[in-house]
């Protein structure tokens, strides 16, 4: 029976920056159930949070060439080739990803996407979006500056779990 508190162990780990004891507690976890593709990702997450790259990315390999669909582990691999200043290029996929980078065409994606939104909507909320496209090289925050120099888009906030985004909206001769 899984224990469905086991979350609350892993949060403890993070919050108090604990990596060596967070890669030994998931270690244990994936140990206990090698079919357990979340404790999978959580200790490929723990090896890279405690710098342990060369182990995150064997790890998160081995289950990315058994089970490419599951795009958590291929994620990983890119995190730790990222985190290396290395590129996708780098690294022998058996299913090439789409990496995400910040560009005209991402800027134009969330104007079409919010261009019929009657409301403002969250960074999360568009963050997400875009991450249907595949892997995102960039963060909340760095698509939150992106759009900033986009006369576009209206943006109500500086923090990026605080801001709402919509876009500019042609004024109609009654509200002249």
């Amino acid at each position: 029976m899984k224990d469905f508190e086991a979350w609350e162990d892993y949060t403890d780990f993070q919050d108090r920056q604990d990596w060596p004891g967070l890669v030994a507690y998931c270690e244990k976890e994936a140990a206990t159930d090698p079919s357990d593709f979340h404790a999978a990702e959580r200790l490929a997450e723990a090896y890279l949070l405690n710098g342990d790259y060369e182990k995150a990315i064997e790890f998160a390999s081995q289950i990315n060439q058994e089970r490419p669909e599951i795009t958590a582990f291929r994620d990983k691999i890119l995190d730790v080739l990222f985190a290396l200043g290395k590129t996708e290029d780098d690294f022998e996929w058996t299913e090439r990803p789409i990496v995400v980078r910040l560009s005209p065409d991402i800027t134009n994606a969330c104007y079409d996407y919010l261009h019929f939104k009657r409301k403002p909507r969250d960074l999360h909320e568009l963050h997400w979006e875009l991450s249907k496209r595949g892997y995102l090289a960039f963060t909340e925050q760095e698509l939150l500056e992106y759009l900033q120099d986009d006369s576009r888009f209206v943006i109500d906030g500086r923090n990026p779990s605080l801001a709402e985004i919509s876009v500019q909206r042609k004024s109609t001769s009654r509200e002249q």
